[in-house]
């Protein structure tokens, strides 16, 4: 899609993302949409996160499924993960625990994720979450507990993905989180991995978008961003 096409789709919901949304990413120029014309990702750092903006040339549905998949395709290294309270697209509580290099402690948290369904009807489907940190001794009893005594609960973890449908084939997709990951480690350290990261994240989402093809193919009821249940693949 053009430059053009893309700024036009975005100011189809960019209206009703404003204030519903629980991220929304503020207005977005075109020299955002020229770069993600050329098959990049567009991003910024501010005090409020990193943000990136690409298109995924997969269908929404497939791309929904990946962004909320507890157990992606690629994952990512060091990364463990347990869904608990709901799974995939439902509402849900996630642990997540993050090896880090010698000498710095790993990192923990909960992350809430949920449906922003006060966006239904706008075009725009958006999956949101935050820290739940009085949810975190529950999760010791499901994982590795010597690992979850040894790791450090993070301050701040929040985002969100606002997803566009570009056709059936493509979805724009607005990716956006704020992490502190506290102890000595600086308070913007993850955010600039995060930004040099994001190209590759895109890929990661799009491999497990493709993989939905085989995977979704029985006991489709995930919702999709209007509450709604996905109907399997090929059917």
């Amino acid at each position: 899609m053009t430059a053009a096409e893309l700024a036009q789709a975005w100011s189809n919901v960019e209206r009703a993302v404003a204030e519903p949304a629980k991220f929304p990413p503020g207005a977005l120029d075109s020299s955002v949409w020229s770069t993600v014309a050329a098959g990049k990702v567009s991003h910024r750092q501010d005090d409020n996160g990193v943000i990136g903006i690409g298109v995924i040339p997969a269908g929404r549905a497939a791309v929904w499924l990946a962004i909320t998949d507890d157990h992606p395709v690629d994952v990512v290294s060091g990364l463990t993960q347990v869904a608990w309270r709901g799974g995939w697209a439902q509402d849900k509580l996630l642990y997540q625990r993050l090896d880090l290099p010698w000498p710095f402690q790993d990192r923990q948290w909960v992350a809430q994720s949920r449906t922003n369904l006060a966006l239904a009807g706008s075009g725009a489907w958006e999956r949101a979450w935050t820290n739940a940190p009085d949810q975190l001794t529950v999760a010791r009893g499901l994982t590795d507990a010597a690992a979850f005594d040894a790791a450090l609960a993070i301050p701040e973890s929040k985002g969100s993905w606002i997803t566009v449908a570009l056709g059936s084939t493509a979805t724009l997709a607005v990716y956006q989180a704020s992490v502190r990951l506290g102890g000595q480690l600086p308070a913007g350290a993850a955010d600039q991995y995060a930004a040099a990261s994001l190209p590759d994240f895109y890929d990661s989402i799009l491999n497990d978008a493709r993989s939905m093809s085989h995977r979704y193919v029985s006991n489709c009821v995930q919702p999709d961003g209007e509450g709604h249940p996905l109907p399997c693949f090929g059917d």
